[in-house]
């Protein structure tokens, strides 16, 4: 199933009257690739009739917490996600807009200072001492990228400076983004994931932070059918 939410008229249409503003999509299309050899048809559907799975990463935004820039100079975030394989928290920062302007590439860097992280209970033993502003770059760049010195599209000054900024705790064993299963288990866990975010309090007016979860997760077809999906 495709679900696609549309904007309204008004923000992509220009006109004198904006009762009267309206667009529709044409020609919307599916591609896929198709196989044409008989033979090599029944070989994969005797894949997908004894059991295929997909290996994929599952993002979900887990909350969105409003943040005043002059006043909260400390920001406690729990993250209770029940997962076999928690691979990162990314947290994303937007300043408030009116819907159908905002700049979908553009998030603010909040003022961090340092960043406490506390892993069913326990601090971090990769950053004990908690994620400086000198950590920030390196962590967030083993996801931007997937060869070593591959910056080409993202480099720490568009990272700090270019309104691109993203904060992210790697929470892999392993930092191979091809290997399936290397992330925190939290299985009937009750801390979770906890972060304590310092920062510098300045300014005036709200940050929105939408925290994000996002772990390995498999889904599993049998007879051609969708069997399970693993989390």
């Amino acid at each position: 199933m495709f679900e696609l939410k549309l904007a309204e008229a008004a923000h992509v249409v220009i006109g004198t009257d904006t009762t009267k503003l309206k667009y529709k999509l044409l020609n919307i299309q599916l591609e896929y690739e198709m196989i044409r050899s008989e033979q090599l048809a029944q070989e994969a559907a005797n894949v997908y009739t004894g059991g295929k799975e997909f290996l994929y990463d599952h993002v979900q935004l887990a909350e969105t917490i409003p943040l005043k820039k002059g006043t909260d100079a400390q920001l406690n975030i729990k993250v209770n996600s029940q997962r076999k394989s928690l691979k990162a928290i990314m947290l994303l920062f937007t300043e408030p807009y009116t819907a159908g302007t905002r700049d979908s590439e553009k998030y603010v860097f909040p003022d961090l200072k340092k960043v406490k992280v506390r892993i069913n209970g326990s601090p971090s033993m990769l950053y004990n001492e908690g994620i400086v502003a000198t950590d920030l770059w390196r962590e967030a760049r083993r996801f931007f990228v997937r060869e070593k010195n591959k910056t080409e599209h993202m480099n720490l000054k568009l990272f700090l400076a270019g309104d691109r900024f993203r904060l992210l705790v790697d929470l892999r064993s392993m930092a191979d983004r091809s290997m399936h299963g290397s992330g925190t288990r939290l299985v009937n866990s009750t801390d979770g994931v906890q972060l304590e975010l310092d920062r510098k309090a300045s300014g005036s007016g709200t940050i929105n932070c939408q925290v994000f979860v996002i772990s390995d997760a498999q889904f599993n077809i049998q007879g051609n059918q969708l069997e399970s999906v693993q989390l």
